[in-house]
């Protein structure tokens, strides 16, 4: 027996493999060089862990595989483990000498093929093995410093360096000073499907989660399903082949939007890269400044747009107000009618009941007859205009960039103070002479505001509304098109029923205060409301007073 265990130890079986120095194919080796071993011997495999792409510098306890064999019940159902060499177990001497000592604490052993006089027991065996695992350590972290040199290279040169791709680019391999490196190019696939995100949201005004559903039925792959996707295709060996499956949704939409790969600029932990104070473009852009710009303005009031209305709330949720200028909500109670029979009241009434206090103004109203008041208000004002779209038109804020260059050229300036080689200080002078250029043309304009433009549609509300298919598509296009509907009336209240007063864009537009006007946006929801009941309180403010005077039926 070449093993110094007796016949029936329990033994497990333990491979590992690092992400940063070896492909998968030497998990197949380590497990047939254990097979042959165990097949040699007579012992019980209990177990055969494998730890795939775990770096040896992770405590044996904290990993997937062999971390629950560490742990009760199963630390009790093994005798020792058996590994093709030390640093499968680790390469850090410090957890080499304590996983030693909680193995020697309770009677377990190692089995090391390539080291079978591999003893764990305190003395000089100990000692061999810490040196090992100092060897170990000296050589994982050498590959750790080489890593860490080839991609501060890769980031210098604007060379992809590997990982996830972009969405909308890949990694290409490309002749680079003699070698064949990796860069990113815009992707024939999902390049255009930026751009689609692009027009559909910015341009058409398109939600994120209709964009989703679209590419969800199409069948779009998401970034990481189409990169392995690809790779399954190309038959890369030790990389991700098999597509999960993973569906589209708002959030991972929406962080890939905001993204400024999406104009070329490289990224690192997150932030865009700067080079001498200005961000490292490494690929062409999908969008240009503009563009990226736009997106990220439609991003963001999509989002205001739907901020606290739940998926499944009223289609009136943010456009039915009480004079009050609070929500109104949809609610329902159950009656039971003189002949025994049971009816479900539908009815809106004023989100102040949820304090406990209600308005002056409270007062439950027949969903039936608000939908049916709302629609024959709504069309009565405005149901022969012209549809108009809102598009924004961003600004441009050079303040940031103006900043970032003005501390780019101190820097260059205080290097070329001290630096001794004439070739050396020609180079900085021109880096700093391209960015005074630069300065000196954004300090022209460092800050024109973003604005709202109309344009007409040729549809007129009456037929968009007619061609609208029920209530819900009804109450998301009103809601997005910055309608505020004011309920107001009392039944039996002087013979007045029930009244709905619409504010429009337009309204807003020609009557916000001076301080908002022109620049209201309706997805700024609080902003819009203010300004929306303010209009209402001017144009029907003794009607109001008066309502408020009549006490609560």
């Amino acid at each position: 027996m070449p093993y110094k265990l007796s016949p029936g130890t329990r033994v497990l079986k333990m491979r590992r493999i690092s992400r940063d120095s070896e492909d998968s194919s030497a998990l197949a080796r380590q497990a047939e060089a254990l097979d042959g071993a165990v097949g040699e011997s007579r012992f019980d495999v209990v177990g055969d862990v494998e730890d795939s792409f775990i770096s040896g510098a992770v405590r044996p306890e904290e990993r997937p595989g062999l971390g629950r064999w560490m742990r009760e019940p199963l630390w009790y159902e093994w005798d020792a483990i058996m590994v093709t060499s030390l640093d499968r177990i680790t390469r850090n001497q410090t957890h080499w000498e304590m996983f030693a000592d909680k193995c020697y604490q309770d009677g377990k052993d190692v089995i090391c093929l390539d080291d079978p006089a591999l003893d764990i027991t305190p003395g000089n065996g100990r000692m061999i093995a810490y040196i090992k695992a100092t060897q170990a350590q000296e050589y994982r972290e050498a590959i750790v410093q080489k890593r860490r040199n080839q991609t501060q290279y890769y980031r210098d040169e604007c060379l992809w360096g590997g990982g996830t791709w972009p969405f909308g680019y890949r990694p290409v391999l490309t002749e680079y000073q003699g070698r064949q490196r990796y860069k990113l190019l815009i992707d024939r696939v999902t390049g255009p499907l930026i751009r689609e995100a692009y027009e559909r949201i910015a341009e058409q005004g398109w939600s994120m989660s209709r964009l989703c559903q679209d590419w969800n039925e199409r069948g779009v792959l998401t970034s990481q399903d189409y990169q392995r996707s690809v790779n399954g295709a190309e038959k890369k060996a030790g990389v991700k082949t098999a597509v999960k499956g993973s569906k589209w949704t708002t959030s991972t939409l929406g962080k890939m939007l905001k993204k400024p790969i999406l104009k070329g600029i490289a990224m690192h932990k997150g932030e865009p890269l700067l080079r001498d104070g200005v961000p490292v473009r490494w690929a062409d852009p999908i969008l240009s400044d503009e563009e990226f710009d736009k997106l990220q303005a439609a991003v963001s009031a999509l989002g205001r747009h739907r901020a606290g209305i739940k998926s499944n709330a009223s289609p009136m949720a943010g456009v039915l107000y009480c004079p009050c200028g609070r929500k109104m909500y949809e609610n329902s109670s159950i009656g039971k009618l003189n002949t025994g029979d049971v009816r479900q009241h539908k009815y809106f009434r004023c989100s102040s009941w949820s304090n406990g206090k209600a308005c002056d103004f409270s007062v439950s109203w027949s969903q039936d007859q608000v939908y049916a008041a709302a629609e024959h208000a709504f069309l009565v004002k405005l149901g022969g205009e012209e549809i108009t779209e809102r598009h924004y038109v961003p600004g441009r804020d050079n303040r940031k960039q103006i900043k970032e260059l003005e501390r780019a050229i101190d820097n260059l300036s205080q290097s070329i103070t001290l630096a001794a080689s004439p070739v050396v200080v020609a180079s900085l002078t021109r880096a700093m002479e391209a960015h005074a250029s630069n300065l000196e043309e954004l300090m022209a304009e460092p800050f024109v505001p973003g604005r709202w433009e109309a344009t007409g549609t040729g549809q007129t509300y009456a037929e968009k509304w007619s061609a609208m298919t029920g209530r819900k598509e009804q109450g998301s296009f009103l809601r997005q098109a910055g309608m505020r509907l004011f309920i107001w009336g009392r039944p039996g209240a002087k013979g007045r029923g029930i009244a709905v007063h619409v504010i429009s864009p337009n309204d807003v537009a020609e009557r916000a205060s001076d301080a908002l006007a022109g620049s209201v946006d309706p997805a700024d929801e609080e902003a819009w409301n203010l300004e929306a009941l303010k209009i209402f309180n001017k144009v029907l403010g003794a009607e109001i007073d008066e309502l408020r005077s009549v006490p609560l039926q």
